[in-house]
């Protein structure tokens, strides 16, 4: 019995790396079953024996990547360090995840695939908000300490720490010559900065002029002929 779940294992444990690959290559619709089995060295009924679908199959990937992606930020929000560097380290343990490209490009044939097909965006949105509360648990626990409740409520912190990555794995994926050290950077900032309005900390108000949408050269000529 531990011989034969060692094998299913492998056998899926194949299955799942030859559908990634063809994925890439090929997109969801152009990635089938048949396809996908012979890849591993496999036939249909070996597919079937692990999977019901495809559709299960591209599922089953979205939630391993999820899950993992989730424990490194778990890991790494411990709170029992400084909270700005915390964050400052899940964000670099994140893009050492996406220093390979295989997920970044599965992530985005997934989105294309959700944009077409509203069973599939249903699953990917359900699949991204269960993943959202989780953070929003790491969050809380995270934020434990702060000497003042954070200044927005901790599924939005969530919503916004999901866009970012999302947003940078978009533009690494379109320019990877972004440098690595931005997404870490961008969210130390983002974080230390919701410490700070923790505790009562505003932006400085803009100037009126610019509020009005009045240039910066017209509110300067203005400034120096009230002088004169």
């Amino acid at each position: 019995m531990k011989v034969r779940k060692e094998q299913q294992a492998k056998t899926r444990e194949a299955l799942l790396r030859s559908a990634a690959r063809l994925v890439r290559e090929r997109g969801l619709d152009g990635t089938s079953v048949e396809g996908i089995a012979a890849d591993a060295g496999f036939t249909k009924g070996a597919f079937y024996a692990n999977f019901k679908s495809k559709e299960e199959l591209f599922l089953t990937m979205l939630d391993e990547n999820f899950a993992a992606e989730i424990d490194r930020m778990d890991q790494a929000l411990s709170g029992r360090g400084d909270p700005g560097e915390e964050a400052r380290q899940a964000a670099e343990e994140f893009t050492r995840y996406l220093a390979d490209p295989e997920w970044p490009l599965l992530y985005f044939q997934f989105a294309a695939q959700a944009a077409r097909d509203e069973d599939f965006r249903q699953e990917l949105a359900t699949r991204c908000r269960a993943m959202r509360a989780r953070m929003v648990e790491i969050l809380r626990r995270w934020s434990a300490d702060f000497p003042a409740e954070p200044p927005v409520p901790l599924d939005d912190l969530a919503a916004m720490t999901d866009i970012m990555a999302t947003g940078y794995i978009a533009e690494h994926t379109i320019d990877p010559e972004i440098r690595e050290e931005l997404l870490p950077t961008m969210m130390g900032i983002f974080f230390l900065g919701c410490q700070a309005m923790a505790v009562g900390w505003q932006p400085p108000p803009k100037v009126s002029e610019r509020q009005a949408g009045s240039p910066p050269e017209a509110a300067a000529s203005r400034s120096s002929g009230a002088g004169r």
